[in-house]
């Protein structure tokens, strides 16, 4: 039984709140939840969850995230405007160009390769924070 578009609607934007409650707390959303949450529970293929994510999440959340980060006095304003002029340019290019190469990879090999991402960096985060006790 296909579920209604309002259903839908309804469904993504629980999810939603979801990724932006995480993201505000843990740093975290877009490509860590929203990738996958798209794949699981709405089916999209892992091309078309990477698109969507990169539209719906870069400029609102970060920009929204950044606004109440500085508002409490937690951006080193320094080393955020030298990782702009910096790291930026860098980032943009490896972001134009990857986002080509994964088109010619199958979308299964792709979700393959960002599950074996998510472990990896999983399985970091639980030794680091596991060898500060």
């Amino acid at each position: 039984m296909r579920e209604s578009s309002a259903t839908r609607l309804v469904s993504i934007f629980i999810v939603a709140c979801g990724i932006g409650v995480c993201g505000g707390l843990l740093g975290v959303g877009g490509g860590v939840l929203l990738v996958p949450l798209l794949v699981v529970l709405f089916g999209f293929d892992q091309h078309r969850a990477q698109g969507t994510s990169l539209v719906a999440l870069a400029l609102p959340t970060g920009l929204l995230g950044f606004i109440n980060y500085a508002r409490a006095g937690e951006v080193h304003w320094t080393v955020g405007i030298l990782m702009a002029l910096l790291i930026m340019p860098g980032v943009m290019l490896g972001a134009l160009v990857s986002s080509r190469v994964a088109h010619r990879v199958p979308a299964r090999t792709l979700q393959r390769i960002f599950a074996l991402f998510l472990g990896i960096v999983g399985i970091w985060q639980v030794i680091s924070s596991l060898s500060r006790l």
